[in-house]
């Protein structure tokens, strides 16, 4: 390991700790864990990260970036408000697929039950990434009233609203809930985005 690039040597650690705190819960995972699973010494790890909230903190921050790339590519769409919303439903629904470990991960670091509790400025940076995905829907929803595409609903409210959709959704077919009533993810997706839309869209100008 020693003549092992010190970037690959940390995405390493990353990867086997993301591991070892879905497994073994993050109180129950230590640094000589991390360390073992990354077949390193102590002092390598210690190197790269202080503690084991600081290895936490960076793969919630990975995690988010993972998500919000998605949430970006589908703002950056040229459609209208109300397609670019229906965008983001989908990109949440993709991470939920493609990064299953970072999808849990950013769910057991705002579960209150699991009693992780980072350092002040630590919490206030991940609550910031928290914050963009938000910020993302406002700004599209913001662009869409202007342009008379979606009734003058309070951005930030709707915003709050759709995101928690989203996740209800996802938790939902996690759960099972889905597939108990014999419904798949794509068509509740399809069902809740007719809906809301429909209760967004400014009919009186199309």
């Amino acid at each position: 390991m020693n003549n092992t690039d010190p970037a690959t040597t940390q995405q390493l650690i990353l990867l086997k700790a993301r591991e070892l705190f879905l497994t073994l819960g993050y109180h129950k995972t230590s640094m000589r864990n991390i360390a073992q699973a990354a077949n390193i010494s102590t002092g390598p790890l210690y190197f790269h990260f202080q503690n084991k909230a600081e290895i936490f903190f960076h793969i919630c921050c990975q995690a988010y970036e993972h998500q919000l790339a998605g949430f970006r590519l589908a703002a950056a769409q040229s459609s209208s408000a109300g397609l670019r919303l229906r965008s983001v439903f989908y990109a949440y629904w993709d991470f939920f697929h493609s990064e299953p470990q970072y999808f849990e991960i950013l769910h057991l670091a705002a579960n209150p039950m699991a009693g992780i509790d980072l350092p002040l400025p630590l919490q206030q940076a991940l609550q910031e990434k928290q914050t963009e995905s938000i910020l993302i829907l406002e700004q599209i929803i913001q662009e869409g009233i202007t342009a008379g595409e979606l009734k003058a609903y309070d951005p930030r409210s709707l915003a709050l609203f759709l995101h928690a959709s989203a996740e209800g959704i996802v938790r939902s077919q996690q759960a099972g809930v889905l597939a108990n009533c014999q419904r798949n993810l794509d068509a509740v997706i399809q069902t809740a985005v007719g809906v809301i839309g429909l209760g967004m869209v400014n009919l009186g100008n199309h």
